[in-house]
């Protein structure tokens, strides 16, 4: 039971009263354990968004649950002062609870005024449904359900249909994209639904962000396709083979969970087989394994090869965010293929995969640039083709005009002795056998993991043979002081970094090596922090950087600025209202500098007021964050669209009382990816209410081939609220 504050026993008028049930497998304690009825209940109350009630959560393991629903209902008007009165009782339940609920409703009908499903699976009586009685004695019938990994999903679609057949009156929450058969979606269910009990003026339609279930979500007959199958928004559905028809319990294994960690997943069993669906998922590839029985084990229905991990499996959400790892049409990419070398090292005939662009001319005058990329600890050199996805990134990159026709070079490195492997076998094998530059400044070197560790002994021992280095996860070993600081920054190019957030391992050893070239004064850049941990999802980021970087004479001689239309639209009334003052059409970035295969520009915004018309309530403890979004970028004959835009609104001037405070991530829309706008606090009067004045800036970075001109698009700047 939970009674609301202040809850009187001997109050005159007895307390409306919400059945709250449980699902499957549950029992009466789970609302408040798992599902944390009580904190919702308490802040809801708390915010005055509910009317006072008592909430009644019984246990519905039982063979009759209307009939123990009843004789709960008894005790609780007995002994905590609840109505009996059916417009002052109702009922609700998720999964099982859900069907449970229906099934009263449709015996019942009028003994509860509000009626919520969070999630059923079951829905009895469709076909002999009491439509008058219920449309008669039901105020608020109201169906939820989650994402197509629901598995209610569409016996709720189903379900709907049944109940516009009969004329039945009810709400549809809508399907929540982002949760499915589960405590997230239930929780969400409650408050929304709490929300609507024994009183007016919530809102009858859909909660923001919810869809509409236009048709089932149907996947293939088992057995018929391919494992697993992608559908084209993104929910990817998992079955095994018959294999495993006796084990007891079947997981999916994947670097689907936040930040790309791995992350398993429960199939059901399906006949002979186990099944399930997860998503949406992000466009990009995924790498896999099945867990049989706590036994890792290959998915034989998807026979990707992956030859260090031969467990794994892989497959492709295609996107437009995606676009650079996806494949390209058949006969417009390079050419993958091995080359056989002997290694003095290892006494050994050895292989190496290598891509040459397409067109590529043994015979040309002008040797190619080439580039050595080498994998990392317990890998080989199949690695960056099999996971790395380094074909379909040099092939994408040169089609778009981004990468410098060159030959790429994918060793073995498990080696004792790296540096020589590289210098005194590989490169000259990779010479012999193909038209490369021995030309050092057209030489590039880059490694993940171990292999960045490698690539920096090369650049230790031999400064000045490799003038593009790359290092992806992986840093300096020592203090430095074996480092010929002069030798490096003359003989060196580009030298720069690339790490994962703090899940990766190699952070630390980043961050103490970004240290020692600071304090040595050797020459690097690095790329920030990339939202990934250690694997291929920020391997793969860092080579689609780095590779265009490579052998580019291109520079931003020609300084045309690019004007931006900015639009800022108005807040709703009641949360905050935002002005630009004495502004014209346009706002006209600076001159341009070049940053490998981008020219990047900045310039300043003009003066914004944001006014807080919030109520204390509403604004809390809360600052404003600066944030935006772009669309694609427009000139006579030319499109930039929106996924080569990438900007980042920066606090350029702020004015006295108002201080930068912890970056707050922001998806851009049509960007690149995460941006972190400067978090603004009020720090005068109390932090929240008047107004704030303050210039923001922004950065916009477009492709280094891009013609000058003027270029318009929609450039949207925002302040909002932040806690």
């Amino acid at each position: 039971m939970w009674t609301p504050p202040g809850f009187d026993a001997e109050r005159a008028e007895p307390y409306p009263v919400l059945y709250l049930q449980h699902g499957g497998g549950q029992s009466y304690r789970d609302w408040v354990e798992v599902g944390r009825a009580a904190q919702i209940f308490d802040n809801l109350h708390a915010d005055g968004a509910i009317q006072p009630m008592v909430v009644v959560m019984g246990n519905g393991n039982v063979p009759s649950f209307t009939d123990e629903l009843f004789r709960i209902a008894r005790a609780a008007e007995r002994r905590y002062n609840v109505s009996s009165d059916p417009a002052q009782r109702a009922l609700a339940g998720l999964s099982m609870g859900g069907g449970q609920t229906f099934d009263v409703l449709v015996s019942e009908p009028g003994a509860f005024s509000h009626v919520g499903t969070f999630g059923a699976g079951r829905f009895n009586h469709l076909d002999d449904l009491p439509a008058d009685e219920i449309n008669e004695g039901t105020e608020l019938l109201r169906l939820y359900v989650g994402n197509p990994t629901d598995i209610a999903y569409n016996d709720v679609h189903h379900a709907m249909q049944k109940l516009d057949a009969a004329g039945v009156e009810y709400q549809f929450d809508g399907a929540n994209p982002d949760a499915g058969h589960n405590w997230d979606a239930w929780q969400e269910n409650l408050v929304d639904f709490a929300q609507r009990l024994f009183q007016d003026g919530r809102y009858p339609g859909m909660s923001p962000g919810h869809t509409a279930i236009d048709a089932p979500f149907e996947t293939p007959a088992s057995g018929t396709t391919p494992t697993p199958w992608v559908s084209e928004d993104g929910y990817v559905t998992f079955e095994t083979t018959t294999d495993f028809a006796d084990a007891e319990h079947v997981t999916v294994w994947a670097n689907w969970g936040p930040s790309n960690l791995w992350l398993r997943v429960e199939l059901g069993k399906a006949g002979d087989r186990w099944r399930g669906t997860v998503g949406p998922l992000e466009p990009g590839w995924y790498h896999y394994r099945l867990i049989v029985d706590m036994v890792s084990t290959k998915d034989t229905g998807n026979p990707t090869s992956v030859t260090t991990e031969p467990t794994w499996s892989q497959f492709f959400v295609p996107g437009e965010s995606a676009r650079l790892v996806a494949p390209v049409p058949e006969g417009e990419g390079g050419t993958i293929q091995p080359m056989e070398y002997h290694s003095e090292v290892t006494g050994e005939e050895r292989t190496a995969l290598v891509w040459t662009p397409p067109g590529y001319d043994a015979d040309r005058a002008e040797p190619y640039p080439v580039f050595f990329l080498q994998h990392g600890g317990g890998q080989r050199y199949t690695d960056w083709s099999e996971m790395g996805q380094a074909k379909n990134i040099l092939d994408n990159h040169l089609r778009d005009g981004n990468l410098e026709p060159m030959v790429v070079v994918m060793p073995d490195g498990n080696v004792t002795d790296y540096t020589a492997e590289l210098l005194e076998n590989v490169v000259p094998a990779t010479e012999a056998q193909f038209n490369v530059s021995d030309d050092p400044s057209r030489r590039a070197l880059a490694g993940l993991s171990r292999g960045a560790g490698q690539t920096m002994g090369v650049l230790t021992q031999r400064p000045g043979d490799f003038a593009y280095i790359g290092a992806f996860s992986g840093g300096l070993g020592g203090d430095g002081s074996a480092l010929d600081v002069d030798a490096i920054n003359e003989g060196t190019t580009l030298l720069r970094l690339y790490n994962g957030n703090v899940t990766d391992f190699t952070y630390a050893g980043v961050v103490n090596t970004m240290a020692t070239f600071d304090r040595l004064g050797v020459r690097y850049e690095f790329e920030g922090w990339y939202e990934g941990p250690h694997g291929w999802d920020t391997w793969q980021y860092a080579l689609a950087d780095f590779a265009p970087r490579l052998f580019r004479d291109a520079t931003a001689h020609d300084s045309e600025e690019i004007a931006i239309d900015v639009t800022v639209p108005e807040v709703a009334e009641g949360f905050l209202s935002m002005t630009v003052a004495e502004y014209g059409d346009s706002a006209t970035l600076g001159e341009a500098r070049n940053a490998g295969d981008r020219l990047v520009a900045g310039g300043e915004l003009p003066t914004i007021t944001v006014t807080d018309s919030r109520t204390d309530q509403q604004a809390g403890d809360s600052g404003w964050a600066v944030s935006g979004q772009s669309s694609a970028l427009v000139a006579a004959g030319r499109t930039i669209e929106a996924h080569h835009v990438g900007w980042t609104p920066m606090l350029v001037e702020p004015r006295d009382g108002v201080r930068v405070g912890a970056p707050v991530p922001t998806i851009m829309s049509g960007g690149t990816g995460l941006s972190t706008p400067q978090r603004l606090v009020e720090a005068e009067g109390d932090g929240r209410h008047g107004s704030v004045t303050a210039k923001a800036g922004l950065q916009l970075e477009v492709p280094v081939d891009t013609d000058p001109g003027t270029y318009t698009g929609a450039v949207t700047v925002s302040l909002f609220p932040v806690d």
